[in-house]
């Protein structure tokens, strides 16, 4: 008994692996057949059918014959069919060569209700569903159980190119709901990694991923990366009007360049944003507006996901949508408000001809836009139920520190739940920046009236503001401290150095006039180093003067508006000089002694300038986010007209 078992093991594996190869397996895939037929060769309940599909193996297939309507229907634990796992694999003649034998298996859902159909949709499979569409296209094969089309299936998994394809040859599908009342549209509104507004690869995101020179790097890239894609209108003898992307064939070079590994990631990413913007155009274009309070508005959804371009694309072709209310009875302003996104609000600013109106509005709960900007946390939700459902994310459904779950961006950075408790130092004295910059921002573009307005809680904007930022305000508090003690230090110890070091310089003093021994031969270099000397010990003294400041400061939340950030500027500037002064000091000492003449010291001069790259590199990553602020809060005071 146990032989036999060992002996259908092994004959089960043999078949596996032929299931994948041709030439003399198919002798023990025909063996296999004949032994056990459609048998169950895995725990998911797939037969050899199943794998022969998967691999596209048709010569295997062939060999099987004859095979009965019966075969070809077997479906594994989840319904689907061989012609299923042949269509999600784009294996055209394995789909040919079953719909040779049964037409009908086209119609054959799986436990979902996808038939081959909707699989080869949810795959981008463009020449098989071409393929399946011809034998029917209908209310059966199109649709799945719970509602959701092909045109659904392919924006869902961001198969863009065959969802345009659909759009065009099906424009009915657009305007159709699923059982929870989403279009392609409002799908298409949640998916923010899809567009460039999503991605790290813009200028106004800098500082968002750990490394900043390389994000600039990245961000050049792929500006300069060209487009793959463009966008044409369909004419001529077309039955139809709409738009077709066409193919640009690049250059051999840029292909080869194109194959590594990290510029491929950027280029798939910029020609997957440009086909997901010309998908949004044509869905803004076809859709029906039915501005009923019961359907998901793909204009709030797309607003509370930061997917700006889709944004942008609405206003424009549908201005009046901008009069549209979420749940909690706030505009796009209020979401814009609330989750920082500066873009959108400048965006609607200059475009919208009510934005007065916008302003001013007031939701249920009485919140003005300025309550909404008092918020820390910018809440991002992922699956479309929490979107069109929740209502987490107002500055009043905060918990006692006052933080919403939310995601780290930039330049408004924000906590999450599971930090409230462990804030990043320098996270803490960012968050309130930036928090006062929106929150003034906002409460300049607002009419005074209105600033001073309190919700149904009793509660005016500037209290919100106060209670949800306590605790980051503590933070931000003890970090300053903290690193001004540090920076104290090493402060210093520059300032001891370079004191000592005027009074040491290379050759040593005259005895009888206490002048430096090399001021005759070398005079022009022993006033440089003398200077910079001098440099570094002025700029050590004013580092020390700045931050014996910090440790004098009361710390109000107005304070890490203006008053904290420049002298965070002066501090960093200051620093950076003194340590480059030093430096250079040391370099020109060297220099009097005449050790760069020596040929055999030629790897000193490459090790001090791979160092001083380094650490330029590593200077402007960690002082980027201040310096960006600072030009924001300059763009904000002196370049921003505000209307009221």
């Amino acid at each position: 008994m146990q032989s036999d078992f060992s002996a259908k093991s092994r004959r089960r594996s043999a078949a596996y692996k032929a299931a994948s190869s041709g030439g003399e397996s198919l002798t023990v895939l025909l063996d296999f057949w004949r032994e056990e037929g459609v048998a169950q060769i895995d725990n998911r309940g797939d037969t050899i059918l199943h794998f022969l599909a998967v691999n596209g193996n048709v010569a295997g297939f062939g060999i099987l014959d004859p095979l009965s309507i019966k075969d070809l229907e077997t479906a594994n634990s989840c319904g689907d069919t061989p012609l299923h796992e042949a269509a999600r694999f784009g294996k055209r003649n394995m789909v040919e060569m079953i719909l040779r034998k049964e037409k009908d298996l086209v119609f054959l859902p799986n436990n979902l209700g996808e038939t081959p159909l909707y699989v080869a949709a949810a795959s981008g499979e463009k020449e098989i569903f071409t393929l399946l569409a011809n034998f029917d296209f209908n209310k059966l094969t199109m649709k799945r159980n719970d509602g959701k089309n092909v045109l659904h299936a392919a924006v869902a998994h961001d198969c863009y190119a065959l969802a345009i394809d659909l759009v065009n040859l099906y424009p009915e599908l657009v305007n159709e709901r699923d059982n929870e009342g989403m279009t392609a549209l409002n799908l298409l509104a949640t998916k923010r990694l899809s567009f460039r507004s999503g991605s790290n690869y813009l200028f106004a995101e800098i500082g968002k991923t750990p490394s900043v020179p390389i994000q600039m790097i990245e961000t050049i890239i792929y500006n300069c990366i060209p487009p793959r894609y463009i966008e044409s209108k369909l004419g001529g003898n077309q039955t139809q009007t709409g738009t077709k992307i066409i193919r640009v064939e690049r250059l051999s070079f840029t292909e080869s360049l194109l194959g590594n590994s990290w510029l491929q990631e950027i280029d798939e990413a910029k020609q997957k944003h440009i086909l997901a913007l010309i998908l949004a155009k044509m869905l803004v274009k076809n859709y029906d507006w039915n501005y009923s309070t019961q359907m998901p508005s793909p204009l709030i959804q797309a607003s509370k996901l930061k997917v700006d371009e889709l944004v942008v694309e609405i206003v424009q072709m549908h201005p009046e949508a901008v009069e549209n209310l979420d749940e909690l009875g706030r505009n796009i302003m209020h979401i814009a408000a609330e989750h920082k996104d500066r873009f959108l609000f400048d965006y609607l600013l200059k475009t919208v001809p009510s934005r007065n109106r916008m302003l001013a509005d007031v939701d249920r709960q009485g919140n003005t836009i300025l309550h909404y900007a008092a918020n820390v946390g910018t809440p991002f939700f992922t699956s479309t139920t929490d979107l069109t459902k929740s209502n987490v994310g107002t500055p009043f459904s905060t918990s006692t520190t006052g933080h919403t779950k939310s995601n780290v961006g930039t330049p408004f950075f924000t906590s999450t739940t599971d930090h409230t408790r462990s804030i990043c130092c320098v996270m803490a004295v960012l968050m309130m920046m930036w928090g006062m910059l929106w929150f003034n921002y906002i409460k300049y573009n607002l009419h005074p009236r209105l600033r001073d307005v309190k919700n149904s809680d009793g509660l005016k904007a500037e209290e919100i503001f106060e209670r949800n930022h306590l605790r980051v305000r503590k933070e931000a508090e003890t970090s300053v401290r903290e690193l001004s003690n540090s920076m104290l230090v090493l402060s210093t110890l520059l300032c001891t150095i370079n004191f000592a070091a005027i009074f040491t310089v290379p050759g040593g003093f005259e005895e009888n006039t206490g002048l430096p021994i090399l001021l005759d031969k070398v005079q022009q270099e022993l006033w440089m180093l003398m200077f910079y000397l001098g440099a570094a010990l002025f700029s050590s003294v004013f580092t020390m003067g700045t931050l014996l400041s910090f440790l004098l400061c009361k710390f109000y939340s107005n304070d890490f508006y203006i008053s904290l950030p420049t002298k965070i500027i002066i501090a960093i500037i200051s620093v950076f000089y003194a340590t480059a002064f030093t430096i250079l000091a040391c370099l020109q000492a060297l220099n009097l002694e005449n050790i760069f003449l020596n040929k055999d010291v030629w790897w000193l001069i490459i090790a001090v300038v791979a160092v001083g790259f380094i650490m330029t590199l590593i200077y402007i990553d960690l002082a980027f986010p201040v310096f960006d602020y600072m030009y924001y809060l300059v763009s904000y005071s002196f370049f921003v007209s505000y209307k009221k």
